[in-house]
């Protein structure tokens, strides 16, 4: 008796699995109601655990070609895991995502092309940037708009300055770790004309500092030679000491 109830059990939980593995993905946002969360699609297709969004805008922000496939066992454990993946013009790459009822999101497998451009609008800096920022991290960990840790590198390829004036930089990399105090980034160049060096910290509250130093190999570059000596006065090595502090929004 007992297994024939275990039989019907496992039918019944086949069966639901069936429904919701097939569920349309367009049908699953309108009952999510994701728009009240500032998120809207377009394209949809597939399902809900195994779908495609040709244009997907989170707080305003695009993502083009976004594919995405639940790992249903995650649900068991009291976690979404999604494998992502990106095939956007600003923004391309993939990534595993695991989402906590509490908030926590988890990543994984992070391997990410952002283009400067995207950076630039997305930190509202002062210039437009040029180049593209490869993102490589083995895990993170954010709460809202909060990093509570990393693990990986991220690399500013062919970096540069498009606008106002055109300024090539070189090559940089941050090498990011989890301490206790926070996220630890040690900031280096790897060639170029702008040399670059420091250590930033990021607690898990989002207040930030950096402390390291930036100099000019190419004396002949006057416009960078020029702008960095606005940033302070050199040290006996030639060295502008740079020392910044905030909070991320």
């Amino acid at each position: 008796m007992m297994r024939l109830v275990g039989y019907v059990v496992l039918g019944v939980l086949a069966y639901a699995g069936f429904l919701i593995a097939s569920f349309p993905a367009e049908r699953a946002f309108a009952l999510l109601n994701m728009e009240a969360m500032n998120v809207r699609a377009a394209g949809l297709s597939g399902t809900a655990w195994s779908g495609k969004a040709v244009l997907l805008q989170v707080e305003g922000r695009n993502l083009e070609r976004v594919s995405w496939q639940v790992k249903p066992w995650s649900v068991l454990l009291g976690q979404l895991n999604i494998d992502v993946e990106l095939d956007g013009t600003e923004l391309a790459g993939s990534a595993n995502v695991g989402l906590h009822a509490d908030g926590l999101i988890q990543l994984s497998a992070v391997d990410l092309q952002v283009s400067a451009a995207e950076v630039s609008a997305l930190l509202n800096t002062p210039v437009d940037l040029g180049g593209r920022f490869d993102v490589q991290l083995q895990s993170a960990e954010l709460m809202g708009q909060l990093i509570r840790s990393a693990e990986g590198n991220i690399r500013w390829q062919r970096a540069g300055v498009v606008s106002p004036i055109a300024q090539p930089l070189g090559e940089f990399v941050a090498e990011l770790t989890t301490e206790e105090a926070g996220v630890k980034g040690l900031v280096k160049d790897e060639g170029g004309p702008l040399q670059l060096d420091g250590i930033v910290m990021l607690s898990p509250d989002g207040a930030y500092d950096f402390n390291g130093s930036v100099g000019v190999r190419d004396r002949q570059q006057t416009m960078l030679v020029q702008g960095v000596q606005a940033m302070g006065r050199p040290g006996k090595d030639g060295q502008v000491p740079l020392q910044y502090s905030g909070r991320l929004q």
